[in-house]
């Protein structure tokens, strides 16, 4: 896929109803694409992982279908109540009913087994034993292919990060030697887009936004979130799918294969 780079010019946007998950968060915050961002040269890169580095869709159903069945042979008054869409459901609930939850996708899972076990009248406990199944299966992605070349030769030019809403645990996986620092939502206590998870992964990373890059597949989380923290950003569009905003990333790849060329180019003109 041809790159889609949108050229900088000097202008401020307002990024208004990002959506996350159920709720709209009203603005996300201002930022400037103008004449500091061109002079600044590129010292970082970030990553989301879900749907970046590999497609998490098919762990985390083989991860529910595996923690239901294991559920099913050993507390099966629970699974009698509850299906996998369920539980899906009660989860999303209880991130409406605890908005202090919402950034902590492991606190919501875990409470999801909990709340469903004492409803069935099981020993709440089966939550933890439940979620350690569910980890079993959870990191057993399939990373694109383009992912471990590319990562390998720029982490010989940038410093390269990690930023997550998720759970993916990079040591598991064996990509945690890729990246020089990584941020979770949990970490941070606040989950993307909000504009300070970036901040404090710049800060842990030693450069400013205007001198980060930004990589990921969400409009919303990733976009947005990035552009509102001043990072320059790219859009991974590996379905080819049609950006659906007014506004727009600075960039558009389709694979990683891709953002090396961007780079340089960007390196190259400031």
């Amino acid at each position: 896929m041809k790159i889609e780079h949108f050229p900088f010019s000097p202008r401020t946007w307002r990024l208004c109803d990002v959506r996350v998950g159920t709720r709209a968060l009203a603005d996300v915050g201002r930022f400037e694409i103008g004449s500091s961002l061109n002079s600044m040269t590129i010292r970082a890169i970030t990553f989301d992982l879900d749907g970046t580095l590999w497609d998490a869709e098919p762990a985390l159903l083989q991860a529910e279908r595996a923690v239901h069945d294991w559920l099913e042979a050993h507390h099966r008054p629970l699974t009698d109540v509850y299906s996998i869409a369920d539980l899906r459901a009660l989860r999303q609930q209880l991130a409406e009913d605890f908005p202090e939850l919402r950034h902590d996708v492991t606190a919501l899972r875990k409470a999801a087994f909990k709340v469903a076990a004492e409803r069935v009248g099981i020993d709440p406990k089966v939550s933890e034993q439940a979620f350690r199944v569910f980890m079993q299966y959870r990191n057993r992605v399939h990373v694109y292919n383009d992912v471990l070349p590319v990562l390998a030769r720029l982490r010989e030019r940038y410093i390269l990060c990690s930023l997550t809403n998720g759970n993916a645990d990079l040591r598991v996986i064996g990509m945690d030697h890729f990246f020089h620092y990584s941020l979770s939502a949990v970490d941070a206590g606040v989950a993307k887009p909000q504009p300070e998870i970036f901040a404090k992964l710049c800060a842990l990373a030693g450069a400013v936004p205007e001198e980060t890059v930004h990589v990921g597949d969400e409009a919303d989380t990733d976009v947005a979130g990035a552009a509102a923290s001043g990072c320059r950003t790219v859009w991974i569009n590996r379905r080819g799918t049609r950006w659906q905003h007014a506004w727009r990333p600075d960039a558009e790849i389709g694979s990683l294969d891709e953002l090396e060329g961007l780079l340089a180019t960007w390196d190259g003109h400031g």
